[in-house]
């Protein structure tokens, strides 16, 4: 309209536009054509138009995620404009049903309503909100539809190391509305196709060397190739340097397992009973089980070795672990004895330990029968306050659980049970590394956050219990650390590898080090939305289909890529609409940039029934959309745009609001009126030809107009003397 105003002024005037407006645009940018105002000195004056429906309150639009799964917790934001201070009820309805009703006050203005919803499974379906007031004066704005596709539950496999620990996550993720399946590490599939069917991949406290080549290589291929989701959480059996430091799974992770810097001294002694019970298999892998923890051992680290019946022995004196082969040769020559007494074993353990200046001072006890009773609380306790920690093994059912468990708990260490001997050379092997190792925190952890992202919504960090410890890594270069500890270490970090996105928890997800966390109100918050923002997207899909109502028209717009994240060029989408009332088109897209192309689509009344838009085409698979048109953009029925009509007249030296007087003021301005010069030039030639014949053809004209002779012939003139007379 303004560019046709601009088309009918006349030049030989001053311009002046008076538009009278409410400034909310429905279609064109009017601010495009303000440039040609200014050039072609078209002063614009504004005045804001009366608008109708005061006191009308409508449904602009509702905000959902642009990815809804199967009872997934999804916050539904209906927004809400009100030409008034009022007070509603707003309805969130699903396929009809009213989920949820809602009072509200509005202010003047945009309003955001949020609603908690869980949605079923069922493919598409609707999510419309309602407006229930009274006194409103269109009712046509009311209710706003939009389309929902709903997909299956988010699936999980969760590689527990240890099985009944893995409760508590199982648990919180199912109660979010997940599909979680619980394996062990010998469980794990082997190759990338047996993982597909899963959105995500947790392994939890898994020692190394329970993972085969196949099946981490099967892990890799998964979020490399498959765009698969990982999560790898810590724990005191996936630890530091001699664990997943330069393997493939640190290759996939934003961490480096490896921290350079000098080791802490250790002095490690071993409490192992030689009772008559252990006699046989058991007393032989204890003694490689020592051997093996001995050559885990630096020659700056410290090695004991006592051995119990119903008398302790000191088999190998606390010494520096230099002498290797000298010490294995003691420890070769154990033989079985008596009975068993623990007591007095381990207060000559705490009697070895307490004169050493090592960092770190750590007990290993192992047992597999009953002992005398005794103080072993105060014993386990003076050491604890020494900084020396007690893990203890029980073997077999005849070993006295219920007090080597406790001993581990008073003595700040591990617990281990176990039925068959031939573990104990690995939980041998696993407490040495963790007691030598520099990279293993135990300790009151507080949480700092980073980074606030989508995964942290609604979760309130500041209020997270301290964790009880920790596994130091050190972030890689491109890593985001989103969540670290009171000494800097990253807790939580993440980065995309290949076409997969994964994540770190240095510390672990169970009643070790995240026990407070367990009663923690957000656990089961902030692990579900750690692992809906890692798991895959779309099931691998590189392909967006999105279809939007601007104005009067649908947008739609169609963006591949390769799987190597390159825009495709094979693309031939083609587009069927169904309209509301059954008439169908086809429509051609037009290519908008490299792998993107768009089409448009004009919409008709609005209604109740949807538009459907099917997508197909070359190396396409065939997809649909729908869109609501429940009412056009003339019921929104905005407040005058003062602010775009005061910009308007600011812009072209016009004024908002103006008088009279103001509009036709010349402003000091002059309008210029162009006088065409040929038709004077051309008469004026005209008259000198003529008079140059007549001239020419004439000459008596000028002896007698001059009293003198002129030669027509050679152009002279002269002066004609005549005699007096």
């Amino acid at each position: 309209a303004v560019t046709r105003a601009f088309r009918s002024f006349d030049s030989r005037y001053l311009k002046r536009l008076v538009l009278i407006t409410d400034g909310n645009e429905n279609a064109g940018n009017v601010s495009r054509v303000l440039g040609e105002a200014q050039k072609n000195e078209v002063r614009m004056f504004t005045l804001p138009a009366t608008v109708r429906g005061e006191g009308d309150s409508w449904i602009e639009d509702i905000d959902l995620p642009d990815e809804i799964r199967e009872q997934e917790p999804v916050t539904a934001t209906v927004r809400v404009f009100s030409r008034v201070a009022t007070t509603t009820t707003v309805a969130l309805v699903g396929d009809d049903q009213t989920l949820e009703t809602r009072e509200v006050s509005l202010e003047p203005g945009l309003n955001e309503v949020d609603f908690e919803v869980r949605l079923p499974a069922g493919g598409t379906g609707t999510l419309s909100g309602r407006l229930e007031g009274e006194n409103d004066p269109f009712a046509q704005n009311d209710l706003y539809t939009q389309a929902v596709s709903v997909g299956a539950r988010p699936r999980v496999l969760y590689v527990e190391g240890r099985l009944a620990s893995a409760i508590y996550l199982r648990d919180a993720l199912s109660t979010e509305g997940m599909d979680v399946s619980v394996v062990g590490p010998e469980s794990l599939p082997e190759t990338a196709a047996a993982l597909e069917s899963f959105d995500l991949v947790l392994l939890s406290d898994v020692p190394m060397e329970a993972l085969g080549d196949t099946q981490i290589n099967a892990i890799l291929e998964y979020v490399r190739d498959s765009g698969g989701g990982f999560i790898f959480a810590a724990g005191e059996s996936s630890y530091g340097e001699e664990g997943y430091a330069d393997s493939e799974i640190e290759e996939l992770l934003p961490v480096w397992f490896e921290i350079n810097e000098k080791r802490k001294e250790l002095a490690l002694v071993i409490v192992l009973d030689k009772s008559y019970s252990m006699v046989g298999p058991k007393l032989e892998l204890s003694k490689e089980a020592a051997k093996a923890a001995l050559d885990l051992l630096e020659p700056t680290h410290s090695f004991g070795l006592i051995t119990f019946d119903d008398t302790p022995y000191v088999t190998v004196p606390l010494q520096l672990a230099v002498e290797k082969p000298a010490i294995n040769d003691f420890i070769s020559r154990i033989i079985a004895g008596s009975q068993t007494n623990i007591y007095p074993a381990l207060e000559t353990a705490f009697a070895a330990l307490e004169s050493s200046e090592a960092e770190i001072r750590h007990i290993i006890l192992l047992s597999d029968g009953k002992t005398y009773a005794d103080d072993y609380e105060e014993l386990v306790s003076l050491m604890s306050d020494s900084d020396i920690t007690v893990s203890s093994v029980a073997v077999g059912q005849e070993a006295d659980r219920e007090l080597l468990g406790n001993i581990a708990t008073w003595g700040r260490g591990r617990s281990y049970f176990i039925q068959d001997a031939e573990r104990v050379p690995m939980i041998f092997i696993q407490e040495t590394q963790i007691a030598s190792q520099s990279t293993l925190v135990e300790e009151a952890v507080e949480t700092t956050v980073l980074t606030s992202v989508e995964a942290f919504t609604d979760i309130d960090l500041d209020a997270a219990p301290p964790l009880r410890g920790y596994v130091r890594t050190m972030a890689k270069e491109t890593a985001e650390v989103l969540i670290q500890s009171d000494s800097e270490n990253p807790l939580l970090a993440r980065w995309r590898y290949g076409l997969g996105r994964t994540a770190v928890f240095t510390s672990d997800v169970k009643n070790r080090w995240a026990a407070d966390w367990l009663t923690w109100e957000g656990y089961g918050k902030f692990w579900s939305q750690l692992v809906r923002e890692t798991m895959r997207r779309d099931g691998g899909e590189e392909l967006d289909f999105v279809v939007e109502r601007i104005g009067d028209e649908a947008v739609i717009t169609v963006s591949a890529l390769t799987e190597e994240g390159a825009y495709r060029t094979d693309l031939d989408p083609r587009l069927r609409v169904v309209g509301a009332v059954g008439e169908e088109a086809s429509l051609s897209f037009e290519q908008v940039g490299p792998g993107t192309f768009q089409a448009r689509h004009a919409l008709g009344r609005p209604g109740e029934e949807p538009y459907e838009f099917e997508l197909s085409g070359n190396n396409i698979e065939d997809r649909s959309q729908s869109l609501y048109y429940r009412y056009g953009d003339e019921f929104r029925l905005y407040p005058a745009n003062t602010e775009m009509l005061t910009d308007i007249a600011e812009q072209t030296g016009g004024g908002f609001l103006p008088d009279v007087s103001e509009v036709f003021d010349d402003y000091g301005e002059t309008a210029s009126v162009p006088t065409p010069l040929w038709p004077w030039l051309s008469a004026l030639a005209l008259i000198s030809f003529f008079f140059d014949i007549a001239i020419r053809r004439a000459p008596w004209f000028w002896r007698r107009f001059a009293g003198m002779r002129w030669d027509p012939f050679d152009g002279s003139t002269s002066v004609t003397d005549k005699p007096p007379g």
